[in-house]
């Protein structure tokens, strides 16, 4: 590039420059707003679109999994602001409690559809300083917004922080040509804290990391049992990495050599991701790290473009089972606790795949409201829960009694086998309740 144009975009940075607050006086009333999701949520603009309430009407704002609670989401301005998100955390739930907030039930693979089919007048993600030639980089969740939805907006606003890591990637480049209005924030990266391994997981880590050969590439999620897992792989040779989320613990196997992509026949020598998110130690590791891919979620949860890596191995958490194998992800009962995620793109990934294993992973119990002990494995779900993973396409289920592979089992052996790996003090009465459904 000539030394014109390197001027020429950075004469149109300074130009584009604004506040926060000037960015959000281009809200107008009926506007949709796509604040993308995660740490790229950028919090100088969600704060100052906060300040327009009262002054705009039924202002539509998308965005999935937020570390921060804005005014905009709060009961006071609902006449002002409603919200959309595809993937539920704590902050979701909260909104969702006060009904400022809606779930669309969808798979994450599906998030460049939904974002096209809401007509977004304002996209907006935080991103890194430019690069010689006025590229900037969307960075750690660049991927709830694409570059055809962006392309399609009206307004596109872009909060430059230098604290984000340039990772790896072109599907989340964006030039400054492309850009409207340009805010400087360099506010700390949310850090996810270090979750602690229990017991029980670690139970559940042994069973899972048995069932990982040499060579194989892993879709692993994140906290205690990811945490678990990664410790019994030390001794793996050659793994790889296509995954939805990376986190620290993929950090911790590629320097200590065990993953390295080598052995896998679909994009050698990277591990693929589409989200990161972690400790500035892991946000450190993949600022420039050429081991590491980002691609858009349309393509890393494409089932067919996971299955396409053989060996795939699917590591997903639950939050209950009931004995005809069905898998609850996402609520409980009728209370939409989580969302439907990746988790049945990876399900269905990796039957695809050459000698895939989907794995589904869960404590045999938890404990309610009032301090008892209660069963994950059910006869029946609780009424209004959601099935996430069909019956139809489970196939491995773990708890820290053992490990059962539903696939092509019958009734009678799927369900002698889920109470097989249920806590003990709950198997007569799983096995009374099934013979009452006449089942066994």
């Amino acid at each position: 590039m000539s030394s014109n144009n390197k001027s020429s975009w950075k004469e149109e940075y300074k130009a584009k420059l604004c506040t926060a607050e000037e960015a959000a006086k281009t809200i107008e009333s009926n506007d949709r707003i796509g604040l993308g999701g995660g740490t790229c949520i950028p919090p100088a603009f969600a704060t100052a679109i906060s300040k327009r309430a009262g002054e705009v009407k039924d202002v539509l704002i998308s965005l999935g999994l937020a570390f921060g609670l804005y005014d905009f989401m709060k009961p006071e301005n609902k006449e002002s602001f409603s919200m959309e998100t595809m993937f539920v955390g704590p902050m979701e739930r909260i909104c969702l409690d006060w009904k400022t907030a809606h779930y669309i039930p969808s798979h994450l693979l599906d998030t460049p559809n939904y974002g096209l089919s809401r007509k977004f007048t304002h996209v907006a993600s935080v991103a890194t300083p430019p690069d010689e030639n006025g590229y900037m980089c969307r960075s750690l969740f660049g991927s709830f917004l694409n570059k055809e939805i962006i392309g399609k907006a009206d307004k596109v606003v872009i909060e430059v922080n230098k604290n984000f890591p340039r990772i790896n990637t072109e599907d989340f480049l964006i030039h400054v040509s492309e850009v409207d209005c340009i805010i400087e924030n360099d506010a700390p990266v949310f850090e996810l804290p270090n979750i602690p391994i229990t017991e029980t997981e670690e139970k559940i880590a042994a069973y899972i990391a048995e069932m990982i050969p040499n060579e194989s590439t892993l879709q692993i999620g994140i906290g205690g049992l990811a945490n678990a897992v990664t410790h019994l792989l030390m001794d793996k040779k050659n793994l790889g990495i296509h995954t939805e989320l990376a986190v620290p613990s993929i950090m911790e196997l590629m320097k200590a050599g065990v993953i390295n992509g080598s052995k896998k026949n679909f994009m050698p020598n990277q591990a693929v991701a589409a989200f990161a998110l972690g400790t500035n130690e892991f946000y450190n590791f993949l600022d420039g790290n050429k081991d590491f891919i980002f691609k858009e979620i349309g393509f890393t949860n494409d089932p067919l473009i996971i299955g396409k890596n053989d060996n795939l191995i699917s590591i997903n958490n639950a939050l209950m089972v009931d004995l005809n194998g069905q898998v609850a992800s996402e609520s409980i009962g009728i209370k939409q606790y989580s969302g439907t995620g990746g988790q049945v793109n990876f399900v269905n990934g990796s039957n695809y795949s050459k000698g895939g294993k989907s794995i589904i992973a869960l404590n045999s119990t938890y404990v309610d409201k009032e301090g008892k002990i209660q069963s994950k494995i059910l006869s029946t779900f609780p009424q209004g829960t959601i099935t996430t993973t069909s019956r139809n396409d489970v196939q491995y289920i773990i708890t820290e009694y053992g490990v059962v592979n539903l696939r092509y089992m019958n009734m009678t052996e799927r369900i002698k086998s889920l109470i097989n790996i249920a806590h003990p003090d709950f198997r007569d009465k799983l096995k009374s309740e099934a013979k009452r459904n006449n089942w066994i």
